[in-house]
């Protein structure tokens, strides 16, 4: 981490007094100066709130997976062609972001010991200690996630642990996971005694502890603890106080999820995207009412990927319109296929949302996550880049604003899944199959009756859940993760890339990787490694 920390991070500049004479300038702002009260150390917490994202973990999991092809408005990339070198960016971004939240969190504590709470304070002042630890374990967990080879091995590799804040000069090795993992284990203790759950509308935009056990469940299920998975998973299901969001649609007209074309012509959406297409165009304007923000007859889960309501997110974390616009990165304008397509959806994977949900039932997913707008060619295996634009529409913006979208970092389909996964993994198919059951139904927006699926051996169910948690979870920053850790024992061999949708990347050689490739774990950056000598990962 030499040199890397400290150049991360702008307040290190103001912070930071071990110059050549250590000489205190006038007026410089220092820890001694800004920790003086717990007003300023909230505030403190705040700029470290905003240092906190995961749109690259998200962005990387498409690209180098089966989640999208190159769309209209984007020439080849390296990534998404499965080139993943030391040097790749978006390694080095996740590599930099977090540790860059890691080092706002350890000056916050380091600072914050500076101040001592009166009686009345200390319940404040333990809970903000609580949420920076719990940032910093979340940070550090995403870096073990995505830099470690085996998650369920203590023995394995893991990242630099960083709990103190670094001099420029100093060089951190790399850490076992069993030592991080107990690490993550501690700050973890502590928000869970210490963290004043918040309250309010966006009390979901903050360390809770709907967080804690979400955070909990993943990260057992991701080590094979299923035990302690399982146990977390129920908690957050129990306690959470949330449901999982319906997609009930109380529109005329709406279309049926088989449905492969969608009647064009002037009101077709791709320019008037916020214009009533008028009864004139009856499937449109139905597809029009449901995507509106303020639609009443928009279902839930529709209100919660526009960010107008919270429906089902346990934790997201907030981008309002004035900061960084993560959708971009698929939609260069906004989701509509005017709206500059870099990426669009995966054939693969848009087959599988183009299936009902069985007993009369259908998959709202297909018109949540696909634009209206989009291009569907009824002759996949021969479509150009520019003849079908399936344009992603998981991030549409939020009212008044085309690109911004919070990042729903945990939500309750997730945990129903993890525990599905556990259920399966002791031997309980059938409770592990109603899970599953539960979500489908939820997704459906034509009423029926979802039946269960029938599981005829462990490895059938895991695959059920691996597809589900594709289809339920896309364009999250899952499926990367998910082919490593589960598709050797669901019976997947690798990405499932549309044969046509390569030939239009340039991504031909190879189509797809297996689940065994040395690129399923990601690179140390080679810039990283340049000041400090830390071992790099197989096969790079």
């Amino acid at each position: 981490m030499k040199k890397r920390i400290l150049i991360l991070s702008v307040l290190a500049v103001f912070f930071s007094c071990s110059d050549a004479t250590d000489i205190l300038q006038a007026g410089e702002l220092n820890d001694a100066r800004l920790f003086t009260s717990v007003n300023n150390i909230q505030l403190f917490l705040n700029e470290t709130y905003d240092r906190l994202g995961t749109e690259n973990e998200i962005i990387v999991s498409s690209l180098l997976t089966d989640e999208v092809a190159i769309g209209s408005g984007l020439i080849s990339n390296e990534t998404q062609r499965f080139f993943l070198l030391t040097t790749n960016g978006f390694a080095s971004n996740i590599w930099n972001s977090h540790y860059n939240t890691i080092n706002y969190c350890n000056r916050l504590i380091r600072g914050a010991a500076l101040y001592t709470p009166t009686a009345e304070e200390t319940p404040q002042y333990n809970s903000i200690l609580a949420q920076a630890r719990a940032l910093r374990a979340f940070s550090h967990f995403q870096l073990l996630t995505y830099f470690s080879t085996d998650l369920s091995s203590d023995a394995a590799p893991g990242v630099m642990l960083v709990d103190f804040v670094p001099t420029p000069d100093q060089d951190i090795p790399r850490s076992t996971n069993g030592e991080v993992f107990s690490f993550i284990e501690s700050d973890l203790a502590f928000a869970q005694a210490n963290l004043i759950n918040p309250t309010g509308p966006t009390a979901y935009k903050f360390i809770n502890r709907n967080f804690i056990r979400a955070f909990k469940a993943r990260m057992y299920l991701y080590r094979k603890n299923y035990p302690q998975a399982l146990i977390n998973a129920d908690d957050a299901i129990t306690n959470s106080g949330l449901v999982l969001s319906t997609s009930t649609i109380t529109v005329a007209n709406f279309p049926s999820t088989s449905a492969t074309t969608v009647p064009n012509g002037a009101a077709n959406g791709a320019n008037t995207i916020n214009v009533d297409p008028t009864s004139a165009f009856p499937i449109q304007r139905a597809l029009y009412q449901v995507d509106q923000w303020v639609s009443a007859g928009s279902p839930v889960y529709r209100k919660m990927w526009v960010d107008a309501a919270q429906g089902e997110i346990l934790f997201a974390i907030d981008k309002p319109i004035n900061k960084i616009n993560f959708s971009s990165t698929y939609n260069t304008n906004g989701s509509y296929i005017t709206g500059g397509p870099l990426y669009d959806m995966g054939r693969t994977l848009f087959n599988a949302y183009n299936q009902d949900l069985g007993g009369g039932a259908q998959d709202y997913r297909r018109w949540c996550f696909v634009d209206r707008s989009s291009t569907i060619s009824t002759a996949p295996d021969a479509a150009s880049r520019t003849s079908e634009v399936i344009v992603i529409d998981k991030y549409p913006g939020k009212n008044g604003g085309h690109t911004a979208n919070d990042l729903k970092v945990f939500r309750l389909s997730e945990i129903y899944f993890i525990k599905a996964e556990c259920l399966i993994r002791s031997g309980n198919l059938a409770g592990a199959a109603d899970l599953i059951r539960q979500v489908r139904q939820a997704r459906s927006y034509t009423g029926g009756l979802v039946v269960a699926p029938t599981y005829s051996n462990v490895a059938s169910a895991l695959a059920d859940v691996l597809l589900e948690r594709r289809k339920e979870l896309s364009f999250e920053g899952h499926r990367y993760i998910d082919l490593k850790r589960l598709g050797t024992d669901a019976g997947v061999t690798g990405t499932d890339r549309f044969a046509q949708d390569a030939v239009n990347s340039s991504a031909t050689s190879p189509v797809n990787i297996n689940v065994t490739d040395y690129r399923f774990t990601l690179p140390i950056p080679q810039r990283e490694i340049n000041v400090n000598a830390l071992t790099q990962n197989p096969g790079y």
